[in-house]
């Protein structure tokens, strides 16, 4: 039997539930709407005044097909996956041939007929384009273009991608990515967005009736394959034998909105009992398949599920990006707000995860089915294996090393290896070498074996300078230096095989399914840590470089800055007794014998013992500062109008560079006055904070003038225990908040006391799950692990968050840029350094007399854009 009847067998016998759903219902496979009848009227349906997204579609790319082209060079494989008429793909195609030169566009469709069609009436108007026609499903034709080395951009046009359920959609484009797409090749995917109901009720419910007429058609279509197979099977040339499975006549279409979920489900409803019989030509087939002949009741009011339509949020694209390893590089709106065109991008290199388990609609949170089942899984502890394993997999160290090697080996160009980006520190050569020794050292450790070969690099690479900043005569003792560094050859050779080490211990301890001991697990995640944490480090060396000095391979484009300043709300917290700071379980002397206990979080030597801070009420403000915020700032300190008394040159970020002619980096370093522009340093750019969506990004800037800025506008930082209570209530409150029908938030009530509401039907407590050592929520957008190589906008709050008091206003914790606290860095009560790594914490406190004064070392918390997700999350 072919697999398309195998399917509709499967269906008819075997109901299923959606997700976020409880009910479960019989289906019909989707793929079968789709004959030539099918087509026909979907293409009636995409000119029905109704169904907006056709229109909304066509806007963009007429509104912003330059921008759209910008991204794609010529000498381009252009890719469409089911390109039906090419009635919108033409509006581009138009343009790439006006544009550029050398590029082929490929149709990919199952149904020949319109295809051949479509592509006979567009080939002759585009003479700079060649056209190939591939007819099939995508299994079957996509592995075709595996082996070109040309730039590739897929499109998937219509919001196709709503059709299918989030596991299915990041299967999808993770196989294409995986198979298809090299390094900066792109997809352009249409997505409809989230709207009034009576919007997209209409939009599948037309007055015309060709929505109803086009659902129903599958059912001829049906009868009309199982027909041709019983024939078939029979070697008879009559069908007059063969009954109607399902006849049109018992069914009407409905389809069902579910606002939460944000999914329109497009159903067929008995109209009164059916009974499925089964040809006797197929029965045996049919019991083969699902084990019984028999005939198949629909009763009356039963439905028949066909389809779904997902619609998204504003967050959806960034949250699909991250679940299947790409970039989300643009996004085009049209003008109603109603549908938008979002470019990803397959990038060079990125730590990306998002927590499972996945959001039913690639919202930043789970749907609320999702999250009570979750918190109630979940009532005393948070365990790591809900987001990540203990050690990390095979996969995540693969991906740390190629955003190294990339770091290192590209972005840092070989003849800049042996420049020291700050004077007082090692060149860039050095750390090269130290990642691999660093980790050697543990593993041999963690293996009790000798060091890998050259064994003298561990003793030149093992430790850095750290000097003091503020006395450079004062500084950590540090690695001897050789009289002249190891070839770069010499390193690599070296670092392969650390990892090849790395790679067989994880090897092992997938074979002993984690029965390891926990020492020597705790050095393997040290070498992890120490990696992850070097990129960013290094990463920010990197950016205090000439910008012309920096040669990234990453493609990236910057929005011009076309929004506002995203609106400020603030949220009151009512404290709590005994915020939990730390891991209570990590004590490194007391598992040094075990084995390794399941689920188990390591962190560093200062966070154990934990501790215990008092909390008293107070407000946060919810969203960071951004780099046009705080250039207002600077402006105020210069006018003179200001009590700061430190100057323009301790104030300017020295993340920030100035430009000329509003692009042009100057060389000039920063000074008393303000420059008239300036440009974010990133490895893919320096965007303007004036003319670019950098605007809106979180500013860099160090602790010093976080608290400025703050002391201007009349407030504080946080200290670390408040950021870390309002963070944990704030990402559980805002997830549970819609499971809770009778429960709105009112920003009259301390967010933690709303928290003590929603869970209250559950007989617990906010307490019982915040003060835990992580968030048992976070958001799945946020941007952390290179989703980006640069911050990305502040998300501006609801229109209605000032005023509307019963809408928990959205909030950034995570991502993009570390949040500083008030807190100064010191060993909790009981504190002692680690025997594996004395100097993990140590090194890096200040001396007790500087307590409550001045101190050069504070808490950091949230995560950056080039933090690692197990560290940030």
């Amino acid at each position: 039997m072919p697999p398309i009847l195998k399917e509709l067998v499967c269906g008819l016998t075997t109901p299923r539930t959606l997700p976020g759903n409880s009910t479960s219902n019989r289906y019909l496979p989707t793929v079968l709407l789709y004959d030539d009848a099918g087509l026909d009227y979907f293409d009636r349906i995409t000119y029905l005044p109704e169904y907006y997204l056709t229109d909304c579609e066509i806007e963009i790319l007429r509104t912003h097909i330059e921008a759209i082209v910008a991204g794609i060079p010529s000498n381009t494989d252009v890719v469409e996956l089911g390109c039906g008429s090419l009635r919108k793909t033409e509006l581009l195609l138009d343009a790439l041939n006006r544009e550029r030169t050398g590029v082929t566009y490929y149709a990919i469709d199952v149904m020949p007929r319109p295809l051949h069609e479509s592509m006979a009436k567009l080939a002759p108007r585009f003479a700079n384009i060649s056209f190939c026609a591939l007819c099939g499903t995508y299994d079957e034709v996509l592995p075709r273009l595996r082996k070109s080395a040309r730039p590739k951009i897929v499109l998937w046009l219509g919001s196709s991608i709503g059709n299918l359920h989030t596991p299915d959609a990041v299967e999808f484009f993770t196989k294409i990515s995986q198979n298809v797409m090299t390094a900066n090749d792109a997809i352009l995917i249409g997505m409809d967005k989230q709207k009034p109901t009576d919007v997209i009720m209409h939009a599948y419910h037309d007055s015309l009736g060709i929505t109803a007429k086009f659902e129903l058609n599958i059912l001829p279509h049906i009868n009309q394959l199982v027909a041709d197979y019983v024939v078939q099977q029979s070697g008879s040339n009559s069908k007059d034998a063969v009954n109607n499975l399902l006849d049109m006549e018992n069914f009407r279409y409905v389809g069902v909105y579910d606002e939460k979920i944000g999914r329109h489900d497009a159903f067929l409803e008995a109209c009164e009992d059916v009974v499925v019989r089964w040809p006797c030509g197929i029965a045996a087939q049919v019991k083969d398949i699902c084990g019984s002949d028999e005939d198949v009741t629909i009763k009356r009011g039963d439905r028949l599920y066909i389809e779904s339509g997902y619609k998204y949020s504003d967050s959806a694209a960034e949250v699909f990006a991250q679940a299947t390893g790409l970039t989300f590089s643009a996004t085009w709106i049209s003008s109603r707000d109603y549908y938008m065109l979002n470019m990803f991008r397959k990038p060079q290199a990125a730590m990306t995860h998002v927590p499972l388990p996945l959001p039913v609609s690639f919202n930043k949170w789970s749907v609320p089915t999702e999250r009570s089942s979750r918190l109630a899984n979940t009532p005393l502890t948070i365990k790591a294996p809900e987001q990540f394993p203990t050690i990390p997999t095979i996969d995540e160290w693969q991906n740390v090393w190629k955003v190294w090697d990339l770091l290192t080996l590209q972005i840092i160009t070989r003849d800049k290896l042996l420049v020291r980006p700050i004077d007082l520190r090692h060149p860039f050569i050095f750390y090269l070498g130290h990642i691999p020794a660093f980790a050697d050292i543990h593993m041999a450790a963690a293996e009790t074996a000798p060091l890998s070969e050259p064994a003298i690099f561990a003793q030149w690479f093992e430790r850095g300078i750290d000097p003091n900043m503020e006395d450079t005569s004062i500084c950590h003792s540090h690695s001897e230096v050789p009289d002249k560094w190891p070839s770069v050859e010499e390193i690599t050779v070296y670092r392969d095989n650390v990892r090849r080490r790395i790679a067989a211990w994880i090897d092992s301890y997938a074979a002993l399914k984690g029965n390891v001991p926990a020492d020597a697990a705790r050095h393997v995640w040290m070498a992890f840590e120490h990696e992850a944490m070097h990129i960013e480090t290094l990463l920010y060396m990197v950016l205090q470089m000439d910008p012309e000095d920096i040669r990234s391979p990453i493609n990236c484009t910057f929005a011009p800055n076309r929004f506002a300043l995203p609106d400020r709300c603030w949220v009151s917290y009512a404290g709590y007794p005994a915020v939990v700071l730390g891991l209570p379980s990590d004590n490194e002397v007391a598992l040094a014998t075990a084995t390794l206990p399941p689920g188990h979080v390591f962190g560093w030597d200062n966070e154990s013992p934990s501790t215990n801070i008092a909390v008293k009420p107070f407000r946060i403000q919810t969203q960071p500062i951004t780099n046009g915020e705080y250039f207002t700032f600077l402006k105020a300190v210069q006018s003179g109008n200001t009590k700061i008394k430190r100057s323009i040159y301790d104030l300017v970020p020295r993340s920030w560079i100035a430009l000329e002619c509003d692009q042009h980096p100057t060389r000039a370093a920063n000074t008393a006055v303000l420059a008239t522009n300036y440009g974010v340093r990133t490895v893919v750019g320096t965007p303007s904070i004036f003319s670019t969506e950098a605007a809106l990004w979180p500013v860099i800037v160090s602790q010093v003038q976080a608290t400025a800025y703050a002391s201007w506008k009349g407030k504080r930082l946080p200290t670390e225990s408040e950021w870390t209570h309002a963070a944990r209530t704030y990402h559980l409150a805002y997830a549970l908040s819609i499971t809770a029908s009778e429960s709105n938030y009112s920003s009259a009530v301390p967010l933690d006391m709303y928290l003590d509401e929603l869970l209250s039907a559950q007989n617990t407590t906010a307490s019982v799950h915040t003060c835990q050592p992580y968030d048992l929520f976070v958001p799945s957008d946020a941007n952390v692990g290179f989703a980006h190589w640069h911050p990305v906008p502040v998300p501006a709050l609801q229109p209605n968050a000032i005023t509307d008091t019963d809408s928990l206003p959205d909030a950034t914790f995570i991502g993009s840029t570390w949040e500083w606290t008030s807190t100064q860095f010191y060993p909790f009560d009981g504190f002692q350094p680690s025997d594996m790594y004395p100097g993990y914490s140590a090194d890096f406190f200040d001396p007790p007399e500087t307590r409550d004064s001045d101190s050069t070392h504070y808490v950091i918390k949230g995560g950056a854009y080039a933090t690692h997700p197990r560290i940030a999350l």
